[in-house]
């Protein structure tokens, strides 16, 4: 560990290298007392309006520079808003169920969709399994599922990456959502310094906003206020609740559960026709 200057008294600084005076120690003693309950402080939800600004950051971004990292960004927002899903859940969504009905799913005749397929082990379910939101191609006010979900796909099609984790390491291993929040505080403090009728400068954003829970309760939050029924809102969870209620998972296929979900698609869809 390098010098370290530290104040003491009203006048003096000091210079020294104790390790509990580190960057890395204050850090670590403050997500200790978190995960301790001694602080507690739930993520801010994200507004549509700061969302859409961070969106017009992101387009003109990828007008310059076509990469997967942009397109990766923009995915796990739209993604995490759309259907207001934590950020550990995002992390579960898998490339080969979405490329498996994009064609199908798009076509629809009367509904166009996309739908996000989740893989993973959730809550009391006994190994992998898939979960199915659809999402509408756009949604009223400008949130583009299909157009970045499809880049993202598009890019991984160029590396000849076809399935696995969409967000994921460079192993092809599940990225850990944290992983992402770096850049999105970076995206809300370019927000603060454009536009401060969104977001107040003086709001400490990496206190305030994360990746786990500020998507969920901004896509909730809007879903509501634009007229969603309570029953919308349970049903876009449907996944989360038929796991807390204790009942056994049905053993269906993959293509026999995408096919009960065709039989649904109105209500399901509802929740991102208010978005």
């Amino acid at each position: 560990m390098g010098p370290v200057v530290m104040a003491k008294e009203t006048r003096k600084l000091v210079v020294t290298t104790c390790p509990t005076y580190s960057e890395f120690f204050e850090r670590f003693n403050k997500g200790l007392h978190k995960r301790m309950g001694d602080i507690v402080r739930p993520n801010r939800a994200i507004s549509m309006n700061i969302l859409l600004e961070i969106y017009e950051q992101l387009e003109s971004e990828w007008q310059g520079e076509k990469s997967l990292s942009l397109a990766l960004e923009r995915a796990f927002y739209v993604i995490a808003f759309g259907l207001a899903l934590r950020g550990e859940e995002v992390e579960m969504v898998e490339m080969r169920g979405i490329r498996r009905h994009w064609d199908q799913a798009m076509a629809h005749e009367e509904l166009p969709h996309i739908v996000i397929a989740l893989l993973g082990r959730f809550k009391n379910e006994v190994g992998e399994a898939y979960h199915w939101m659809p999402m509408l191609p756009t949604t009223p006010r400008g949130l583009k599922p299909s157009l970045w979900v499809k880049r993202v796909l598009d890019c991984y099609a160029g590396q000849n990456v076809f399935s696995g984790y969409m967000f994921r390491n460079a192993n092809g291993s599940k990225l850990k959502a944290k992983m992402m929040e770096p850049r999105f505080h970076d995206r809300l403090i370019q927000v603060q310094h454009s536009c401060t009728h969104l977001l107040d400068p003086e709001v400490d954003v990496v206190e305030e906003y994360g990746v786990s829970r500020s998507f969920r309760r901004g896509g909730t939050s809007e879903a509501t206020n634009n007229g969603a029924l309570p029953h919308v809102v349970e049903l876009n969870g449907r996944w989360r609740k038929v796991n807390q209620s204790g009942a056994s998972r049905p053993s269906i296929t993959i293509r026999e559960h995408y096919t009960d979900v065709r039989l649904t698609l109105k209500p399901l869809l509802a929740f991102t026709s208010h978005l």
